[in-house]
């Protein structure tokens, strides 16, 4: 083996890969193929676009924002090589130096990798990168039915697309440019917001004299070709960039084996161009929108799966709706979306609730930690929902529906264990302070030790409680049932009287109401204080994301001023919308809490007048007493006489 090689060989085995060097990052990894086209020829059947699960499974994971960026073009012109030098290498995506061409379907670097970029107000965003190397069109014995589709296909993925041809435009080798003369048959674009990506035309082997512009060279000659290709591409791409490379300079031997190159050894000006052509790609390396919301893993997906799935559908390339798409990929997104958040919420529910804690907690404890809940599964939401103001406020309504029935399950396990504690509580000191004085052992001597109990009884429960609308229930529960039993034992007993009863029963009504009452004004108080928390949480988030979304338009090219006032405007009605049906509970809340008070006024009204009753008949029955008093002093004066 000659040194060169040998040198070559032992410098791919130690860096892992054949560095292109310059100032373009080297970048780890390897191809994996994204799909493939398997050919049906039977008398009936047509080719299928074959999708490759475990590169799907990859994309799925991508959380951040998505450049995807195609390289097609004509087979056997370097297509696949400058692919590579994307990654700041010689190898990694085949070339081979058959005839035929050896990239069959579409390949994509694994993994994609991350790129920081500054927007134009100054904030770093991070972005995934995704290269396509496609299949050369026109390769011999194509179907020309799937050169098309590829074609459409890689259109409709990229952010930005980079056409790869000969420098010497000819009729046989603009490949299919001339799809560009009415793209309105193949896609329908969405009415805003950029779709169709970036482009930049590759003249490659070009030997000429440079133009002063190669983008005016371009259309020049392509217009000789094809004047309706040039019209298309002024008519569906507002800016383009062209690049000529001249000659690589090598031997034949070195450009069948390009894999192997050596940058030093290529010419200058070949190096130069392509250096310069990839960091100009990368400087203004566009995003992947779906309208104003940015393209991520699950989305993009979503998306292929779709595309592909309409294009298996007949054998030429039908119309794509890309509208119709992206509202599936919304919708799509929303329901992952809304999934993943409340698995958070429902996740860090349990562990907090059963590993942190120990059941039962106070309320207020409770609404925090439900609160700390619902703020990361807020985050996780708003973070991957896409769509518009007005469909996102669909989405959160359909979200706090779902983690309101969480939430309820979560607060009945608390409920049901504050009420066992409290009712634990309360038979253990009405034991030890009532129950033990209606024994005929250790009966109670008077109605005053009597009553001395259950005073006790209350202030030891009132100490040792669980202060809770459960705990004021399980009292005035107690108020209610165990009250009055032990109340008429003790008037069987002879040791009260029938209007001393009447008087206890009638304390004991009022205290078990206002009890009652408490409990239900406790509730409310929470059911307010968590409708606004709600409101806040919503609001903060909502105006996160809106700032994410006008952001998104302004790194947009297409329509920024109506894709800027249609979502002003669609911010106004989600909000007012949002808080009418928040201004709506609360009025039924505040209505509730009316009639409670009414209620709680007529009940007082109604004590009341028993209390004047109860006074009145205790007062007739002293009367009489008083009188019968007199009569028997009187009647036993004069038998005395």
């Amino acid at each position: 083996m000659h040194k060169r090689a040998i040198y070559n060989q032992f410098v791919k085995i130690m860096s892992a890969g054949n560095r292109f060097g310059r100032e373009i990052e080297f970048r780890e990894g390897s191809p994996i193929q994204l799909l493939q086209y398997v050919e049906d020829n039977s008398e009936n059947g047509f080719g299928k676009i074959v999708l490759n699960p475990v590169a799907l499974n990859i994309l799925q994971t991508i959380q951040e924002p998505l450049a995807i960026i195609s390289v097609v073009g004509s087979y056997r012109r370097g297509k696949s090589w400058f692919a590579n030098v994307l990654h700041g290498r010689h190898d990694g995506f085949d070339l081979g130096a058959k005839v035929e061409g050896c990239t069959r379907g579409i390949y994509m670097w694994s993994l994609p990798f991350m790129l920081e970029s500054e927007q134009p107000d100054g904030k770093i965003i991070q972005k995934r990168v995704i290269v396509l190397d496609s299949e050369g069109i026109e390769v011999p014995k194509q179907d020309q039915n799937w050169a098309t589709k590829l074609f459409i296909l890689c259109l409709a993925l990229s952010s930005t697309f980079i056409y790869n041809i000969s420098g010497i435009i000819g009729k046989s080798n603009i490949g299919k440019l001339c799809l560009m003369t009415d793209l309105n048959k193949f896609i329908q674009e969405p009415e805003e917001g950029d779709f169709l990506p970036r482009l930049v035309i590759l003249l490659r082997d070009f030997n000429l004299e440079s133009p002063e512009s190669f983008k005016d060279y371009f259309l020049e000659k392509l217009n000789d070709v094809s004047p309706e290709a040039v019209k298309g591409i002024k008519k569906f791409f507002d800016d383009f960039d062209v690049y000529g490379f001249p000659h690589p300079g090598c031997k034949r031997k070195m450009l069948q084996h390009m894999e192997d190159a050596v940058t030093d050894e290529l010419d200058e000006d070949f190096v130069d161009e392509v250096e310069n052509a990839v960091k100009s790609i990368y400087s203004q390396l566009s995003l992947k929108y779906i309208g104003s919301s940015t393209m991520k893993g699950s989305a993009f997906v979503k998306f292929l799966n779709d595309i592909v799935e309409h294009m298996n559908k007949s054998e030429t390339s039908s119309l794509l709706s890309i509208p119709s798409e992206y509202e599936s990929i919304i919708q799509f997104v929303a329901q992952e979306a809304i999934k993943e958040a409340l698995g958070i919420y429902q996740e860090q529910m349990d562990h907090l609730l059963n590993e942190e804690v120990k059941l039962p907690i106070l309320w207020d404890e409770f609404t925090e930690i439900h609160n700390n809940c619902i703020s990361e599964a807020n985050k996780i939401f708003f973070e991957k929902v896409i769509g518009s103001p007005t469909q996102m406020e669909n989405f959160v309504e359909e979200l706090n529906e779902e983690i309101f029935k969480f939430k309820g399950e979560f607060t009945k396990r608390n409920s049901d264990e504050l009420t066992a504690y409290n009712e634990n509580i309360a038979k253990d000191y009405w034991e030890r302070y009532v129950k033990i004085g209606l024994n005929q052992e250790t009966l109670f001597e008077s109605n005053d030790e009597f009553q001395e109990a259950l005073k006790a009884f209350e202030l030891a429960y009132e100490k040792s409680m669980m202060k809770s609308p459960e705990g004021d229930k399980i009292i005035a529960s107690y108020m209610q049932n165990q009250y009055p039993t032990a109340i008429e034992y003790m008037t069987q007993l002879g040791r009260m009287n029938a209007e001393l009863v009447k008087v206890m029963k009638a304390k004991e009504e009022a205290e078990t109401f206002r009890l009652e009452a408490s409990a239900r004004e406790e509730e409310f108080r929470r059911k307010i204080e968590a409708q606004k928390y709600e409101r806040e949480e919503n609001e903060r988030n909502f105006k996160t994301k809106m700032e994410e979304l006008q952001a998104n338009i302004d790194q947009q090219n297409k329509s920024h001023e109506e894709m800027k006032e249609r979502l002003i405007k669609e911010r106004d009605i989600a909000t007012e919308k949002y808080n009418q049906k928040l201004e709506q509970l609360h009025n039924e809340m505040l209505e509730q809490q009316r009639l409670n008070e009414e209620d709680k006024r007529k009940l007082l009204e109604q004590q009341q007048t028993n209390f004047e009753q109860i006074q009145r008949e205790t007062e007739e029955a002293n009367r009489k007493i008083t009188e019968e008093l007199k009569r028997a002093i009187t009647l036993r004066e004069r038998e005395s006489h």
